[in-house]
């Protein structure tokens, strides 16, 4: 999804997400859809290690221990991060991007829905993130003014602009 700045994608992302409620309608979802939301920033305990933090967007979920730390390995891996008890606070803005986007990617969504996810990320980073989407089992919605990423990942762009009715 493009657009112009202050047009709503990050607020139709957050109603999607169950974030925000929409001023008018409703959202219907089907039943049992796992939907995972990366903002454009979020800010972790500098203190808490890559472990954690994945440990913890999965605390709520009925799984047994061993399969929590088989999803957390897998993501640790996935993810590229070269040590899972590294604290958030020492990892660049582009390591905590993947942190952030790893944290939804640990719950097994059915559909990711990504805020500007190439913010902060350098060029080996989106490439990484390239490829994590386009050989994804899920859905995603991406919302980003960086149109080559788009290009390479999406089979339908759509631009929401205040101009269009």
């Amino acid at each position: 999804m493009v657009g112009p700045n202050g047009a709503g994608k990050s607020t139709l992302l957050k109603i999607l997400a169950g974030h925000v409620n929409p001023d008018e309608g409703e959202v219907t979802r089907r039943r049992g859809l796992r939907v995972a939301y990366v903002p454009q920033d979020e800010h972790f305990p500098a203190d808490r290690t890559i472990r954690d933090l994945l440990s913890a967007a999965i605390k709520e979920e009925d799984i047994e221990q061993f399969e929590r730390e088989r999803r957390i390995s897998v993501v640790v891996a996935n993810v590229g991060f070269p040590d899972a008890e590294l604290n958030a606070g020492s990892l660049s803005g582009g390591w905590r991007k993947r942190l952030s986007i790893a944290t939804q990617l640990v719950t097994m969504p059915d559909l990711l829905l990504l805020d500007e996810p190439t913010n902060h990320l350098d060029l080996s980073g989106v490439l990484w993130l390239e490829q994590l989407l386009n050989a994804s089992n899920f859905a995603f919605v991406v919302v980003t003014h960086d149109r080559m990423f788009l290009e390479n990942v999406s089979n339908r762009i759509v631009e929401l602009n205040p101009v269009y009715a």
